[in-house]
């Protein structure tokens, strides 16, 4: 088993908790910890940790996980940028080398800008579009249990509904009866 010791510190940059949710989670028993000469450590199996960091890269309400979401596309973005923009600044022709002026500079920043912003919008588009998958999944679910709920209430109606039928046939049959013994 993978076993991870880590501090405190190290234990909210990889599960993407705040300070106070790190102890929160030791006190209420969600996280184990030991107490060591030099404070506590977090003990944690590589794939609890890993669910933990999935589960709140997932969340939107997990303030730490945003955050690190953002920086990271944010990240990409300017690298990549910064690849597309050292092309243009290596390529061999005069003309572009002498329009590489402050100008210029400032047209690819806006544009490495741009497209941060727009990484940040494809990437919070996939995560609604995941979430709205889990969630139609979920009520697929929801609705075949509900349908075979109501296909054994209509049986049991149905089956109620003969009953009454046979006990109306079975009160007429009597009443016939009942005529003719009085006769």
């Amino acid at each position: 088993m993978n076993e991870l010791k880590l501090s405190i510190q190290e234990a909210q940059e990889l599960l993407l908790l705040s300070q106070s949710s790190v102890y929160s989670w030791i006190d209420k028993g969600k996280l184990q910890s030991q107490d060591t000469p030099g404070g506590k450590v977090i003990v944690i199996s590589r794939k609890e940790a890993d669910e933990i960091r999935n589960f709140n890269l997932k969340s939107r309400r997990n303030k730490v996980a945003r955050q690190v979401v953002q920086n990271s596309l944010k990240e990409a973005a300017v690298e990549e940028d910064s690849v597309i923009s050292a092309e243009i600044l290596e390529t061999d022709t005069p003309d572009i080398r002498q329009k590489t002026s402050p100008d210029m500079t400032l047209q690819l920043i806006s544009r490495i800008e741009e497209l941060a912003v727009e990484a940040g919008r494809f990437k919070q588009l996939e995560i609604l579009r995941n979430e709205e998958k889990e969630n139609v999944k979920f009520w697929q679910e929801k609705y075949h249990e509900l349908n075979a709920e109501l296909k054994k209430k209509d049986l049991e109606i149905s089956a109620l509904k003969s009953e009454i039928e046979l006990m109306k046939n079975n009160s007429g049959v009597r009443s016939v009866l009942n005529l003719f013994k009085k006769h």
